[in-house]
């Protein structure tokens, strides 16, 4: 077994008065606090919300249009669907079992109301011609937003069903999102 030798724990404690001097200099003049009582700190940042004019901004290269504004709104964990009419009802029941795997992803929550519009239409305009089949979007259920209240979801519910591009679409099963998530499938574009 090695023995460690200890070095003089008091070597550290003494401070040479040139030392001294030097920290002196650098932090200059201080007073002692007398009380804590005043808190310094930052407030906390204001939760995220809907920016005025944010709402309809179409400067995004692609535009959707914002025709369903008659919608109810609907909380966090309600389920939200749409389908065509005439369209296949068969195929509507599988992509509300989560039956129909889906080909890409699309995340938006955490981002404003026209990040996300920008973000979809680009994911639309783009995946009508790549993916003909079911895609995923995620929208958040608006826990972070004021009054947890899912502007995006509901942002989306509205912007989707005035979509020429849009077959229908669902929430989404619980293992991929559940009602912060659809389910979507577009309409097979042509070239």
């Amino acid at each position: 077994m090695v023995k460690l030798k200890m070095e003089d724990p008091d070597k550290y404690k003494q401070v040479s008065d040139e030392d001294k001097k030097l920290f002196r200099d650098a932090v200059g003049n201080i007073e002692r606090i007398k009380n804590n009582s005043n808190n310094n700190c930052k407030k906390p940042k204001p939760l995220p919300s809907v920016r005025k004019n944010d709402e309809d901004s179409t400067d995004n290269g692609y535009e959707i249009n914002n025709t369903s504004s008659y919608l109810d709104k609907v909380d966090g964990n309600t389920e939200i669907k749409f389908c065509r009419a005439g369209e296949n009802n068969r195929i509507f029941k599988r992509l509300r079992q989560g039956k129909i795997k889906y080909k890409d992803k699309l995340d938006l929550h955490s981002l404003t109301v026209s990040e996300a519009k920008k973000d979809l239409g680009r994911f639309i305009n783009n995946s009508s011609y790549l993916y003909p089949d079911c895609v995923l979007i995620v929208h958040g259920k608006g826990y972070g937003s004021k009054n947890n209240s899912p502007i995006i979801k509901n942002k989306l519910n509205q912007w989707l069903r005035d979509e020429a591009a849009v077959w229908g679409f669902h929430s989404a099963q619980p293992k991929d999102g559940g009602t912060g998530a659809i389910y979507l499938i577009l309409k097979a574009g042509e070239k």
